[in-house]
């Protein structure tokens, strides 16, 4: 198996963080660093010690990052361009890997999703099971932080408008990233058990506690939304309630961020 020539004959085990520099990353590379690993954080603006410049949508700084590697993390996304960055950029790093461990971060539901981001993030699923000769990919469903995110938004105007009958299941960004640590110091797995949040909750519900906590009460107007992707949306195809492991749940996430 790839072993890297280690300086000063040290085994400690090395592992690439690509996107190390967003919320899930940078919790990752806490908790590697905690357990002892050497983490190489590469992404577009990473800065300091340990850390490499890569723009994934070139390749450029993607060889530097990932050669002491024995285990790569994928995190880069970008829901607005995902075939130039999901798609296009994985398609440059596969044929670099050799047979380092693959770690790839997905979604729930991406396999039967038509939401355009989803169908990319299934195509890049396809791609690692592909080519990667040592792989584990790792689903989960969508972090407290970006449905607050997105929920800052909807709520700013003086009426708060949400899709009718879209329901989400919020997972805790920290218990993902303990995953993905966990996942990154064990044999590769293959496909893993989704990891959803405790709770599915339509997004009206969302829209109400989050709008209680910041003390901003106002009437939350439910509009439908045609086509396949709302579809799926209403239906849970983004849920697995039979994976509700995560602990954290959304009222105590946003008792803590308030």
């Amino acid at each position: 198996s790839h072993s890297p020539g280690r300086p000063g004959g040290s085994t400690k085990m090395i592992v690439s963080i690509l996107g190390g520099t967003g919320l899930l990353g940078q919790h990752v590379a806490r908790i590697l660093e905690e357990r002892n690993v050497e983490v190489v954080v590469a992404g577009r603006s990473a800065t300091g010690a340990n850390s490499v410049v890569v723009d994934i949508e070139t390749g450029e700084g993607l060889e530097p990052a990932i050669e002491p590697a024995d285990t790569i993390i994928h995190l880069v996304s970008n829901p607005s361009h995902p075939k130039r960055v999901d798609v296009a950029g994985t398609r440059r790093l596969l044929p670099l890997l050799g047979d380092r461990h693959l770690v790839f971060m997905s979604i729930v539901g991406v396999d039967q999703h038509p939401f355009p981001y989803y169908r990319s993030k299934f195509e890049v699923e396809e791609m690692v099971r592909a080519s990667a000769a040592r792989f584990s990919i790792v689903r989960a469903t969508q972090f407290h932080e970006l449905v607050a995110f997105i929920l800052a938004k909807l709520t700013k105007p003086p009426i708060t408008v949400v899709p009718k009958g879209f329901v989400f299941q919020p997972v805790e960004s920290t218990e993902v990233a303990a995953l993905l640590a966990d996942v990154a110091l064990s044999e590769p797995g293959g496909d893993l058990p989704d990891f959803a949040g405790p709770e599915v909750i339509p997004v009206e519900t969302l829209a109400r506690t989050y709008m209680s906590e910041l003390g901003r009460e106002r009437p939350v107007l439910r509009i439908p939304i045609p086509g396949k992707a709302a579809r799926a949306f209403r239906e849970g195809v983004n849920t697995n309630s039979d994976r509700a492991v995560g602990r954290k749940t959304w009222s105590e996430f946003l008792l803590e961020h308030k």
